[in-house]
């Protein structure tokens, strides 16, 4: 027990040592030099709640009832893009080109 103690303790005594660390970088991204000042938090190494605020979890179900959305929109698109631009008389006739795969005509 004691031989896991001690790496332990110099670990736990290294990383808040290095916590409060600003190190100054080259244009190459090489470490030119660092100073110890109380309180510093690396902004590169520490989540603050404004980083926080953007992210949300997404289930795996609500991944694809987006995923499905944004896919019924564009066809939604799609149909409206070809029975305008193409002329196409009618809804079931711009699925089938969309589902054949002919190409939207240019003009």
């Amino acid at each position: 027990m004691r031989k896991l103690f001690v790496p332990l303790v110099l670990l736990l005594v290294s990383t808040v040592a290095c916590a409060e660390m600003k190190y100054y970088y080259n244009e190459k991204g090489q470490c030119i030099g660092g100073e110890n000042i109380p309180g510093y938090k690396d902004p590169r190494t520490t989540i603050t709640e404004e980083d926080m605020k953007g992210m949300v979890y997404v289930s795996p179900e609500q991944k694809r009832k987006m995923d499905e959305k944004i896919f019924k929109e564009a066809l939604e698109n799609e149909i409206t893009a070809r029975m305008y631009q193409d002329r196409v008389a009618t809804r079931e006739q711009a699925i089938k080109d969309i589902l054949s795969g002919v190409p939207r005509k240019v003009r």
